[in-house]
């Protein structure tokens, strides 16, 4: 029976550490966006926060039809479904995160994103140099 009581423990310790290690950042929205965005967005932050994945869910897609370009109500929309399982549909609103927020290290290191390496653009459209004569 002791020996029971320690495996399940060091399983709870572990899973615990796993689960902190996990990303669960959220992103505040800018203050120019809109109101209706605004607090659609904030409430799918709250009710993240009470792992309330199915409301969550529901306030960042109203806030992304609220205003379609907020790159953090996508972000928070794949944490979300990242938890909900739907990690290929979580993937394309990291994606489509990124592609509104270039500059976001945090959506940059999104779950399917962390490995991504930004290619230069002179190699990668034909016809441009890259300053070097070939």
């Amino acid at each position: 029976m002791l020996r029971k009581t320690v495996v399940v423990a060091i399983v709870l310790i572990v899973e615990s550490g796993c689960q902190s290690a996990s990303p669960s950042t959220l992103l505040s929205a800018p203050t120019s966006v809109s109101a209706t965005a605004a607090r659609h967005h904030e409430e799918g932050i709250l009710a993240y926060k009470r792992n309330q994945w199915a409301q969550a869910k529901q306030h960042f897609e109203a806030a992304i039809t609220a205003t379609p370009s907020l790159a953090e109500a996508h972000y928070n929309l794949g944490m979300v479904l990242y938890r909900l399982g739907a990690v290929r549909e979580g993937d394309a609103h990291f994606m489509k995160a990124a592609d509104l927020a270039p500059g976001n290290t945090v959506i940059w290191d999104s779950p399917p994103l962390r490995n991504v390496t930004v290619p230069d653009k002179a190699s990668t459209v034909p016809g441009l140099s890259d300053g070097h004569g070939h």
